[in-house]
């Protein structure tokens, strides 16, 4: 028998093993835009579009889930895992510049009007170790359905992953003419896109944020495990537990085109970030650096071509490495479940000695009647305490566990035992007395 407990899991660490060597390295998911600019033209656009080109700059193929018409220009992608959500029309934006240059007025032209979930990723994409997210519509993405989990065993392994949420989409809104405007505060679809488990790296930047009240930025802070918010020249600031840190940028000969860099800044922060890199914000620094080095007419495609080399792909041996570690986070996933069900059960349930609730009960209906013949307030309350796990007057639980042998007690609540007349106060008594006779013999 032992030897076919042992034989049984060395079978489910060799499964586990070559699940972790076959796992993708990155799911990638957001919708690939049409971008219509003054001189240009015609071209790819979008923040999954610029993050394709710096993961195949540092040679990851990665997962792409997106959605696109007939006239999307999908090569961009080539070199990756790519499933398409097919839709009538691509998600097209007018870019129209004033100031010499300097500001960029957005208009939506054409919008699927489809809505990315987690239900569109085939299933063993959504196994990766890292997701990077990327709406540009407020509606384009459900984020929050990242983060939701089948069942125990789909939390401790997905739970594991880490998602980045390039959230600059979620902060815009629509105007009738398809006119872009942004949102003056966060939108409930960034709020709920970052969980309830604090493990989402958010990124926007300075234009999204510039009109947040502090209450509101430290609300979203609260939420995430970190936040990053790009500055443009100034560099970034990163948001975490162990306080606020500014990132610099890193100099230039020349800024050709800004197109793309904070969507490079957040695809080479989550690159470095999975690998267990010590400083990803200068990786991501240095890589944004890279993209604002290529003019405009090239991008999306030419984006990654100076970053290749500086963070090397993930081999076997980097997987292997990574597995055992997911092996430990696994069991101390388990050990942590495990603590919260055992605190858990301790705070709402404990048990009542032998006979100590028909004491209660008689002493309530014996002692401390008030003017009208019902149960005293005071003793109602010791009986709730008691008995509810220190819910307090008027909160106790329905029912509590008396005696060792394990048989239940019924408890007055507060509407219940209000009203209680002196013989219904004598009857629970006499039947909490048999149950304990009851518990007594069985013992």
């Amino acid at each position: 028998m032992r030897s076919l407990v042992v034989i049984s899991l060395l079978l489910a660490l060799v499964a586990y093993l070559f699940s972790e060597l076959t796992r993708p390295d990155l799911l990638l998911v957001g919708t690939i835009t049409v971008d219509l600019v003054d001189q240009d033209g015609q071209r790819p656009g979008g923040a999954v579009s610029y993050a394709a080109a710096v993961l195949k700059a540092y040679g990851i193929r990665a997962c792409v889930v997106t959605v696109a018409g007939p006239d999307a220009d999908l090569s961009v992608f080539r070199g990756h895992e790519l499933h398409v959500v097919p839709s009538p029309s691509t998600l097209t934006f007018e870019h129209s510049y004033a100031w010499f240059g300097h500001q960029r007025k957005l208009r939506v032209t054409a919008n699927p009007n489809i809505t990315l979930s987690r239900r569109h990723v085939p299933r063993h994409c959504q196994r990766a170790r890292t997701v990077i997210l990327g709406p540009l519509t407020l509606h384009e993405l459900d984020a929050a359905s990242f983060l939701e989990y089948d069942g125990l065993w789909d939390q401790l392994y997905r739970g594991r992953q880490a998602v980045g949420l390039m959230a600059q989409g979620f902060q815009r809104r629509l105007a009738a003419d398809g006119r872009v405007l942004p949102l003056q505060t966060p939108s409930p679809q960034l709020l709920a896109g970052l969980g309830h488990w604090r493990r989402v790296t958010l990124f926007l930047s300075d234009v999204e944020t510039e009109t947040w009240a502090e209450d509101w930025l430290g609300l979203v802070v609260g939420a995430a495990e970190r936040v990053l918010i790009t500055r443009g020249a100034q560099g970034a600031t990163e948001y975490n537990d162990t306080g606020v840190t500014a990132i610099d940028v890193v100099p230039v000969d020349k800024v050709k085109d800004t197109n793309g860099a904070g969507d490079t800044f957040a695809t080479g922060y989550m690159l470095a970030l999975s690998r267990g890199l010590a400083d990803p914000a200068h990786h991501a620094a240095w890589a944004a650096s890279r993209a604002v080095m290529q003019p405009q007419s090239c991008k999306p495609q030419c984006a990654g071509d100076l970053i290749a080399g500086h963070v090397p792909p993930w081999g076997p041996a980097d997987r292997l490495a990574g597995a055992w570690r997911g092996l430990a986070e696994v069991g101390l996933g388990l050990v942590e479940a495990a603590a919260r069900e055992g605190l858990a059960a301790l705070m709402h349930v404990r048990r009542l000695p032998a006979g100590a609730l028909a004491a209660a009960v008689a002493r309530a209906a014996e002692s401390e009647l008030d003017g009208e013949g019902t149960l005293g307030e005071g003793e109602l309350g010791r009986v709730r305490s008691g008995a509810g796990g220190g819910h307090g007057k008027g909160q106790a639980k329905g029912q509590a566990k008396g005696g060792s042998a394990g048989g239940k007690g019924h408890v007055l609540s507060g509407q219940e035992g209000a009203g209680a007349s002196v013989a219904e106060a004598r009857r629970l008594r006499e039947e909490a007395a048999a149950k304990d006779q009851w518990q007594s013999a069985g013992r």
